[in-house]
C-alpha cells in the first residue's frame, strides 16, 4: 500500500466563530495506489483559543468515494495536531467537521468518545500522521520549537 498526497497551493483564511483566533485552510486528497481514499481540510493556527500555541485541526473524510457511492459510504474525524517534545501530539477532537457538513460529503463524523472503541481509530491517526509528515504547509507549525 503506497500513500500519496495531492493538494494545490490555495488557501483561504478565516477567523474562529468561538475565540476570534485567525486561522488558513487548505485541503488535500490521499490516494492510497492509485485510488482516492480521503480527503481532508487542515485548518492551521498560529495560536490556538486560548492556548499560546500553534496547532493544525485536521477534518478527514474516508470511504467509498466512486462515483455510484453517497455519504452513507463515507465518515469523517477531527484530529487536533501539535508539536510537542521532539514530535506532534494527536488527539480526536469533537470540534465540528464544518466543510464536510457544508459538502455533504459524509454522514457521520467520530467523537472522541466513540474513538475509544472504533476499530477506525487507527486507521484515522495513520492518515493523520502521514498529512503531518507529508504535507509541506502544515510543516512549520507542526515542527517543535524544543532545541535537539
Amino acid at each position: 500500500m503506497t500513500l500519496r498526497i495531492e493538494h494545490d497551493d490555495q488557501q483561504t483564511e478565516s477567523a474562529c466563530l468561538d475565540c476570534g483566533a485567525a486561522y488558513r485552510s487548505v485541503i488535500g486528497v490521499i490516494y492510497e495506489d492509485e485510488d482516492p481514499l480521503a480527503i481532508y481540510r487542515a485548518d492551521i493556527f498560529d495560536r490556538f483559543h486560548r492556548d499560546a500555541g500553534p496547532r493544525v485541526l485536521l477534518s478527514i473524510a474516508v470511504g467509498d468515494w466512486s462515483d455510484d457511492a453517497g455519504r452513507g459510504d463515507r465518515c469523517s474525524a477531527a484530529i487536533e495536531a501539535w508539536p510537542e517534545d521532539d514530535g506532534v501530539q494527536m488527539a480526536i477532537s469533537d470540534r465540528s467537521a464544518a466543510p464536510w457538513d457544508e459538502l455533504e460529503v459524509v454522514a457521520w463524523q467520530m467523537s472522541a468518545r466513540d474513538a475509544q472503541e472504533s476499530p477506525l481509530r487507527d486507521a484515522f491517526y495513520r492518515l493523520a500522521e502521514h498529512i503531518a509528515r507529508e504535507d509541506r504547509r502544515l510543516r512549520g507549525v507542526l515542527k517543535s520549537k524544543t532545541p535537539l
